[in-house]
């Protein structure tokens, strides 16, 4: 037993003598098999040379003798009784330096305990490099017509910038800076068959110390295709809606559906279409919406919210009996019968609470047709994701053939009256904890875009 606490000890002085601290007192390390106990002053040698006294204070007489590195040739010691003084000679470098230095029991020859005498190193008057840095890309996009948005690239050490954009329809999640930044540019859909539309965003600096000072980062969004209305079968693996959540899409989310949180008022209503939802950001025309399937007016106000979180993932707050959200992509033509959809994305119940059962459906012309239920698992014990251990990602693929010609592909899922998550009770009251979370890249690697699609096979 004594052998494997005398390895643990030396290991532990070991890690300490590996990274050499500033002390902010006089520490004592204490070797518990034989009661020596080692005090060391709180500051280093000074870089101009000096001493160092440490004490040995010997509480059983153990018979020990002092080792210093054969490295440490610039570190000499003088030994009295328990005083030990350790003289260093001036320290050229500015990098500090240190000697780890072990107690020996002579008799057993193993070393007991460690402590590090260390120097200073002689003050750096040199002046830091400063480095500027500033740069643009891309500087021209061509997007199709249901494209609204894209991202420019800002590449900038110790400089100041600004951007701006000449057309009032495209608009830039960041307008300066004075570092690295992801310019989110978004606009609407070009509903017109007759003219592209065009911006340019300036991104300037004025600073003196970069030779190229303004980058024009030119926008064409071409023209929308003409249609009398026939319905389409888009190619297959054609995506409709492209959605991603992760932090850098927080401010892309906000501008395009929630600003914050919605207020009671819409919160209160039954059916609340109309109201902000979270678009497709990467790519198509797409909506994912949330509406009460019951007046919620007399639950507080702070029970029931919808908001986009810290990670860019849009989070709803008392979830209940009946409530639903729909998926939806729209084209510039009805979808035609025989048209295979794909649907995917993640959610997630942040406690046991939520609601587990969801009727999924899908629009197939003008109706509601039902898919097999979803399930949504909560782990009390701790197996989940890797940023909360209770917490399981539901990955929902659901794929469906139209029978008819419809407006927009949809899905619909519905929180039925069932279990909760947990340990199957059912669900008798409304509270603010229980969160549906939509996943995104962060917490769900090998899903990581949220899409809703043609599918690859018809």
């Amino acid at each position: 037993m004594k052998k494997y606490i005398y390895l643990l000890a030396i290991s532990a002085f070991a890690i300490f003598g590996c990274v050499p601290t500033s002390q902010n007192e006089d520490t004592t390390f204490e070797y518990a098999g034989n009661k020596v106990k080692v005090t060391i002053p709180s500051d280093p040698i000074p870089a101009d040379g000096g001493s160092l006294r440490v004490v040995v204070n010997n509480a059983k007489d153990l018979t020990y003798d002092i080792s210093l590195p054969e490295t440490a040739s610039w570190l000499s010691m003088a030994r009295q009784d328990s005083v030990l003084t350790f003289t260093a000679q001036a320290n050229p470098s500015t990098d500090h330096r240190y000697a780890s230095i072990g107690v020996i029991d002579t008799e057993k020859n193993i070393a007991i305990t460690r402590f590090d005498v260390m120097q200073d190193g002689v003050a750096d008057d040199t002046p830091p490099v400063i480095n500027y840095r500033f740069n643009v890309s891309p500087t021209e996009f061509n997007v199709a017509a249901t494209d609204e948005n894209v991202v420019i690239n800002v590449s900038a050490e110790n400089v100041e910038w600004t951007a701006a954009s000449d057309n009032a329809d495209f608009k830039l999640s960041q307008e300066s800076g004075n570092t690295n930044a992801q310019i989110t540019v978004s606009f609407p859909a070009n509903t017109d068959t007759e003219s592209e539309k065009t911006a340019v965003i300036t991104v300037a600096t004025a600073s003196e110390n970069v030779s190229v000072k303004s980058y024009a980062v030119t926008i064409t969004q071409g023209k929308a295709e003409k249609t009398d209305g026939t319905p389409v079968k888009p190619a297959p693996g054609t995506v409709l809606a492209e959605w991603e959540f992760e932090e850098s899409q927080v401010d892309l989310l906000r501008m395009g559906g929630i600003e914050g949180e919605v207020t009671a008022e819409q919160d209160d209503a039954v059916g609340n279409e109309g109201d902000p939802y979270f678009p497709s950001n990467i790519s198509g025309n797409g909506k994912l919406e949330y509406f009460n399937g019951s007046d919620k007016s007399s639950v507080p106000t702070k029970k029931r919210k919808r908001r986009v979180g810290e990670r860019g993932e849009p989070c709803i707050y008392c979830v209940f009996e009946n409530d639903y959200f729909i998926w939806s992509a729209t084209t510039t033509a009805p979808l035609a019968a025989g048209t295979k959809l794909q649907l995917n994305f993640a959610i997630r119940p942040n406690n046991a609470g939520v609601m587990k059962y969801w009727k999924a459906e899908y629009l197939d012309g003008e109706e509601w047709k039902e898919l097999e239920t979803i399930t949504l698992e909560f782990n009390s014990n701790g197996a989940g994701t890797a940023e909360d251990p209770k917490q399981f990602n539901k990955l929902v693929k659901e794929t469906v053939t139209l029978t008819k010609d419809t407006p927009k592909a949809a899905f619909r899922f519905t929180a039925t009256p069932n279990a909760a998550c947990g340990d199957g009770s059912l669900v008798t009251a409304i509270s603010s904890s229980h969160v549906l979370r939509f996943a995104g890249k962060w917490s769900a690697a090998s899903e990581e875009n949220k899409y809703l699609q043609v599918s690859e096979k018809i």
